[in-house]
């Protein structure tokens, strides 16, 4: 494994890259990052498999308890986010494991650029989505894009209340994912939901 020294990225290869994949720097700010015990094994290879699995595990039983939900079911609901919330415990141990999670700061860095990251690989996808006709699908993954540039701006600037100390609320838009720092808009900017369909982040 290695890690970029600029952005904190943790690439899990073997072979060390030219470039750091997320931020793009050079290869002398990538140095070797390792797990004690278990570079090179099974061992790592699971924790990775793992952590996908687990954290996909965690949303699609998320997913079900909102449908559950919808249907009248309560305790059915109930059930599905307290299995999920046990599947986000999993996945976290393995990302700890892996060595994923840094202070702070470093955190909030490699957030943000993994939300640039993740903005410039969405035009592609709505590209071919679009050509296969697929224009419902399109309009979502344009939701997720524009969201995506909106997360990325909102962690530069937790650095900053960070760093002054400041607090703020947030509200999530639970129809494309839009957050809003600090004021509960009347509609979402990205899919125009009314302020009825912002969940307020506690």
């Amino acid at each position: 494994m290695w890690k970029c020294t600029n952005c904190h990225h943790v690439e899990f290869t073997t072979d060390k890259p030219e470039r750091c994949p997320l931020c793009g720097a050079e290869a002398e700010k990538l140095v070797p990052h390792e797990v004690v015990g278990i570079k090179g094994t099974k061992t790592l290879e699971n924790l990775k498999g793992g952590f996908g699995a687990e954290s996909q595990a965690h949303l699609r039983n998320m997913a079900f308890a909102m449908k559950a939900e919808q249907e009248g079911y309560s305790q059915v609901a109930r059930l599905f986010r307290a299995v999920a919330e046990a599947e986000a415990v999993h996945a976290f141990n393995h990302s700890r494991l892996l060595g994923a999670v840094s202070g702070t700061q470093e955190n909030l860095e490699s957030a943000f650029e993994r939300e640039n990251l993740a903005s410039r690989v969405y035009p592609q996808f709505i590209r071919e989505a679009n050509e296969e006709g697929n224009t419902n699908v399109a309009k979502i993954l344009s939701y997720s894009r524009d969201v995506e540039r909106g997360h990325a701006k909102l962690y530069k600037k937790a650095l900053d209340h960070m760093v002054a100390e400041r607090e703020t609320e947030y509200y999530v838009c639970q129809v494309c994912g839009y957050v809003s720092d600090g004021v509960l808009p009347d509609e979402c900017p990205i899919c125009g939901a009314p302020k009825e369909k912002f969940r307020k982040v506690v």
